[in-house]
């Protein structure tokens, strides 16, 4: 593999399952289980995002199925805010 800065990427679910079914059949059951819990969705997951889309509402929009990074207190839920052209500040 070259050098290039891998990033957080978004699958769509039929990507999700050939790479799950790529894995296990070429042995790499650890790493399909792997990938098979971050491509699930809790039923927290979903707790969290009702809660946010019940808060100021038309202040930003949601996904169907944001992305949800829960830690013990809390989590974060992955939002879309809008940013007009015009509110972008000129950089000199």
């Amino acid at each position: 593999m070259n050098d290039t800065p891998l990033h957080p990427a978004l699958l769509f679910p039929s990507e999700v399952k050939a790479i799950h079914k790529a894995l296990i059949g070429s042995g790499h059951e650890e790493l399909a289980d792997l990938v098979r819990e971050k491509a699930s969705r809790s039923d927290s997951d979903r707790e969290y995002s009702k809660a946010i889309e019940l808060s100021d509402e038309g202040t930003f929009d949601i996904d169907d199925e944001p992305i949800v990074s829960k830690s013990e207190d809390g989590a974060y839920v992955m939002i879309w805010q809008w940013v007009d052209k015009s509110d972008l500040l000129a950089t000199v």
